[in-house]
């Protein structure tokens, strides 16, 4: 669920930033850039996380 709603703002935040500049106000676009360097972070981390690493399963080699 934490993934989805990552991804979810990373998308929404890139329209905001992206192709959609036009539409959208200053004060929105300064928190999309913000959002989406968040996301990407958070994206990032849950990846790094969740990666299988051969160390980690046995710690005795």
């Amino acid at each position: 669920m934490f993934v989805w709603s990552a991804l979810i703002s990373f998308v929404l935040s890139i329209l905001a930033v992206g192709p959609l500049r036009d539409a959208v106000p200053t004060w929105l676009e300064s928190g999309a850039e913000v959002l989406a360097v968040v996301s990407l972070f958070v994206l990032v981390c849950l990846l790094e996380s969740g990666g299988s690493n051969p160390d980690r399963t046995n710690p005795a080699s």
